[in-house]
Parts: structure tokens; C-alpha cells; sequence
């Protein structure tokens, strides 16, 4: 070997050897990975604090402060914080002027914007998922809304509230369209969060016809009047809320 092979050589091995912070000989320059866990634990505290947000675990109004949170998920205050900032940008948590953060509120004039838009989105699902419709969908939507029945019958909000996401995601789901699919279940974890907040006792019960025509028209291929349900069908639950929300404005 010559005299510049044996520097290169050694040149090599130095530079390697420092890369690993003198650990040992590192045979690929690869980038610190260090950071992955971090990154890992804050998308886990950025899931589950979602899921506490939209499920009604943590109420609208909640304060939220780092310390507990992070001892309830077994990690750092670090990613909790860094999780939060993502919520801020979802709208799902707001920063009060002292710099304290809360779960954000919902209101009347927010459905009044989101279902509209839910609406529309899923009239376009019904086209898309039109030419996918077979029994088994047929079928699982007939499941879905005599779970909803049972579910309204024993005035148990969460499993009513499950069983028309299980119905209304199964066409969602034939549509083949992931971007559509995305933005729904966006939209729809803010119509969870309105829907748990002002249930009230209205009755639903109408809801169940509009599936089941639904399901007729999409067991018939019947592509505007299965649209034309689906738009009555949100029409309808925003003045189930409107009138649930109706005593707690009286109130005030």
C-alpha cells in the first residue's frame, strides 16, 4: 500500500471512529438516529390526547397542563408539549392569554360550518363508492343501524354514536378514495366532539329511516337518492343539535 492508501486509510478510520462518539467503527455514514424515539413518543402523545379530546375524556373547557399529562402517558413533559402544539393547529386545544392551555369548546356555529361540508363530502363518497356496493357492505350497514336502534333505545350516547360511524364508514370505505377518506375523518372527529357535547334527549329516531333508505339506494344502485338521504340526513342532525343546545342558551 502507499503512503497516501495508508493515510486515506487511517483518515477514514478517524473519521468513522468520531462519528460514533469513539463507540466503535461505524461502516456506514449514517445520519444520529437518536432523535426517533423522541419523535416516536410525541406522535404517541399526540394520538392518544386526540383520542381523550374527541372521545369527551377530556371535556371542552379542560385545562391541560404538561406535568400530569406527561405522568398519565409514561413519558416526558417534552413531547406532551410538543404534542399540544400539533392540537393547537387542529383546533383541538386553545392557548389562553397567560399562556395556559385548554381543550378547546365547541359550539352551535361550528356545526353550523362542518356539517354542510360532511354533507357534501359524503355525497361524493356515495358516487365514488357506488360500483363497490355489494352484500357484505349491504350487510354491515343493516348491522350498523339496528345497533344504532338498540344503542338509541337504551339512551347510550357512545354506542350510538359508534354504530352510526360504523354505518356511515362503510360506504366511506367502498369509495377507494384515501384523500376523501382522510379529510371525513378529519371533519367527522369534530362532529364527535359537537355531537357528545350537545346530545340532549332529542329524538333520533328518524335517523334510522334515513338509513334504511339509504341502504335501499345503495343496494339499487341509486346514486341521487342515496345523495339526496345523505344530505337529509345531516340536515337533520344539525337541528337534533340546534334543539339540543336550545335549553343551555336559555339557561345562560
Amino acid at each position: 500500500m502507499t503512503v497516501y492508501g495508508i493515510l486515506y486509510t487511517v483518515f477514514t478510520y478517524q473519521r468513522f471512529w468520531c462519528a460514533s462518539d469513539g463507540k466503535g467503527l461505524s461502516l456506514v455514514p449514517v445520519p444520529d438516529t437518536a432523535g426517533i424515539e423522541r419523535v416516536c413518543l410525541r406522535d404517541a402523545a399526540y394520538a392518544r390526547l386526540r383520542d381523550w379530546i374527541v372521545d369527551g375524556t377530556l371535556a371542552p373547557g379542560e385545562p391541560l397542563r404538561d406535568e400530569p399529562l406527561a405522568e398519565a402517558l409514561g413519558m416526558s413533559r417534552t413531547p406532551v408539549r410538543e404534542a399540544m402544539q400539533r392540537l393547537v393547529e387542529d383546533g383541538l386545544v386553545t392557548i389562553s392569554a397567560n399562556r395556559r392551555a385548554y381543550v378547546s369548546t365547541v359550539s352551535i356555529a361550528q356545526a353550523r360550518e362542518i356539517f354542510p361540508i360532511v354533507a357534501q363530502l359524503e355525497t361524493l363518497a356515495v358516487a365514488l363508492a357506488l360500483p363497490a356496493i355489494d352484500g357484505e357492505a349491504i350487510d354491515a350497514m343493516r348491522t350498523a343501524n339496528h345497533a344504532l336502534a338498540d344503542a338509541l333505545e337504551a339512551q347510550d350516547t357512545n354506542a350510538a354514536l359508534e354504530a352510526d360511524t360504523m354505518l356511515h364508514s362503510t360506504f366511506i370505505a367502498r369509495a377507494g378514495n384515501q384523500e376523501l377518506e382522510a379529510l371525513l375523518r378529519e371533519e367527522k372527529s369534530k362532529v364527535m366532539r359537537l355531537e357528545r357535547t350537545f346530545w340532549g334527549s332529542a329524538d333520533r329516531s328518524d335517523s334510522l329511516q334515513d338509513h334504511e333508505e339509504l341502504i335501499e339506494a345503495l343496494a339499487a344502485h341509486d346514486c341521487s337518492r342515496a345523495q339526496h338521504v345523505i344530505r337529509r340526513n345531516w340536515d337533520r342532525g344539525l337541528a337534533w343539535l340546534g334543539r339540543s343546545a336550545q335549553p343551555a342558551r336559555e339557561q345562560n
